[in-house]
């Protein structure tokens, strides 16, 4: 059978293998930005709005970031779709080093975890004397506890913190509920519910307006400072990097420029992160 084309068709055919085409040319450009993967607590409490613009000031390096749990962030690193993370889980930084995925863990700031919770506070962790005492009064008290359990630095950070309690919160009688969110949804579902909750202060700041039903009743622990790093990705293991730009970007936030507007960052009137910068790699 002989099928005879009409011109129409045949014009919207070509028209849309052009696009096609088009498309593909631009999605093989090499890209001109830095790629980042973070943590959701430096995109909440509005770091990296604030200190982004001016390294691209700075060095004329655009960045883009995704804002995930740490655990996602590195595991975007081990598959080369980031050049550099930015990171607070020191555990899981040093096996994503230790495993060839990344070069060296350049400390740059802390801030402090804290324990939020409902402002009649039924568990007394405002008179406990130690983070992992606060847990076990949670669980001795029977009351909700609201678990991002996304492989976060925070939720490591939490699961740290019912072990040195002595307590596995799947059976310990704590009301344990996993949001597999955010820091900012897990407060808000906190809020919401009448529990407790382990939050970065950064994003507990930004966030406390909006949340009345919670306190900060616990932050007076060594346990808890939060230590952050930033690492470059291993373009030997990953040759797609943009290798040159992340040792830009390391560079510039260990520096004084970088460390300085660290320090002056404040949220709703608090200093959130004490700049430690080392250049060590």
């Amino acid at each position: 059978m002989h099928f005879r084309i009409g011109r129409r068709w045949l014009a919207a055919l070509l028209a849309a293998t052009l696009v096609l085409v088009a498309v593909g040319a631009y999605l093989s450009l090499p890209r001109s930005y830095l790629l980042m993967a973070t943590t959701t607590s430096t995109r909440d409490t509005g770091l990296l709005p604030y200190l982004l613009p001016e390294f691209s000031a700075d060095t004329g390096v655009q960045i883009r970031y995704i804002a995930v749990g740490t655990g996602q962030a590195l595991d975007s690193g081990r598959r080369g779709d980031v050049d550099v993370v930015m990171v607070h889980a020191p555990s899981l930084e040093d096996r994503f080093v230790a495993e060839g995925h990344g070069l060296c863990r350049n400390p740059i700031m802390h801030n402090r975890f804290v324990i939020v919770g409902p402002s009649a506070d039924p568990a007394g962790i405002r008179n406990a004397t130690s983070a992992a005492d606060a847990f076990l009064r949670i669980a001795n008290a029977s009351a909700r506890f609201e678990s991002r359990a996304d492989g976060s630095g925070t939720h490591a950070k939490e699961l740290e913190l019912w072990t040195a309690a002595g307590l596995d919160p799947a059976s310990s009688g704590v009301r344990y509920e996993r949001t597999e969110q955010g820091m900012g949804a897990t407060l808000t579902i906190a809020n919401e519910r009448d529990a407790y909750t382990l939050s970065d202060d950064g994003t507990w700041f930004a966030r406390e307006p909006d949340l009345p039903y919670l306190e900060l009743l616990f932050s007076e622990d060594a346990a808890l400072e939060n230590p952050y790093s930033v690492i470059r990705v291993n373009p030997a293991a990953h040759p797609g990097v943009h290798a040159s730009q992340a040792v830009a970007f390391v560079r510039w936030l260990v520096g004084p420029r970088g460390q300085s507007l660290i320090g002056a960052f404040t949220v709703n009137g608090h200093a959130i992160f004490t700049p430690d910068g080392a250049g060590e790699c």
